[in-house]
């Protein structure tokens, strides 16, 4: 069975949203479909996703969607982020975005 925290990290207090638990479950099958590289998959979470709504150059409006990993998960990301990257955009047929977070503290 599958338990969204195994793929999601939120600060306390925070639930995840839907379009959140259905990345996280997508990741989830990824990772479990690709043994070869399952070490990298295992540690890429998410904080957050969103769809962002954009108007193109013809007028059109379109949709892309951004997802945010902690920094953490940058290094496993920059080996295996084309095929999660890849893994997005053909289940929901729209462009992704994929950033890592960074917190700054300051001295």
């Amino acid at each position: 069975m599958f338990n969204r925290r195994d793929k999601i990290i939120k600060k306390d207090g925070f639930k995840p949203t839907d379009l959140e638990e259905e990345v996280a479950k997508s990741l989830h099958q990824l990772e479990l479909n690709n043994k070869p590289l399952k070490a990298h998959l295992q540690i890429i979470f998410i904080n957050s996703v969103h769809n962002v709504d954009y108007e193109q150059d013809d007028g059109s409006a379109a949709q892309y969607m951004l997802v945010r990993i902690p920094h953490r998960s940058h290094a496993a990301f920059k080996k295996v982020g084309t095929l999660v990257q890849e893994h997005l955009e053909g289940q929901y047929e729209k462009p992704v975005l994929i950033v890592a977070n960074r917190t700054i503290a300051s001295p």
